[in-house]
C-alpha cells in the first residue's frame, strides 16, 4: 500500500531523484533551459503516467504498519464455506471407513 501520489512539482524525493537519473545523461548536451524544460516534462510524466506513475509508487518508502498481527484474508462467509466442506469430506472418509470393516 502506499501513499496518495504527490504533485511534481511539491519537492517529493523519490520523484526528484527518478528525474535526476532519468535527466543526468543530457546534463552536458542541453543548454540549462532546455535541461531545466526536459526536467519539468519528466517529473510531469513519471507523476502522470499509470504506468510510470505506479512504478515510482514502488519505490517509494512504505510506512510501518501501526501494529503487527495477523491479518484476516479471506471473507467469513468464505472462511465458514471452506470449513463445511472440510467437515463434510471428513464425514464422508470417516462413514467410508466404518463400512469397509
Amino acid at each position: 500500500m502506499s501513499s496518495p501520489r504527490p504533485d511534481p512539482d511539491d519537492g517529493d524525493p523519490t520523484l526528484e531523484a527518478r528525474v535526476a537519473h532519468a535527466v543526468a545523461p543530457y546534463a552536458d548536451l542541453l543548454p540549462a533551459e532546455d535541461l531545466e524544460a526536459l526536467r519539468a516534462l519528466t517529473a510531469r510524466f513519471l507523476a502522470t503516467h499509470p504506468v510510470a506513475a505506479l512504478l515510482v509508487d514502488r519505490l517509494r518508502p512504505r510506512t510501518p504498519p501501526a501494529a503487527s498481527g495477523e491479518v484476516d484474508r479471506r471473507e467469513p462467509a468464505a472462511l465458514a464455506e471452506a470449513a463445511q466442506r472440510l467437515a463434510a469430506k471428513a464425514g464422508a472418509k470417516g462413514r467410508g471407513q466404518g463400512g469397509a470393516r
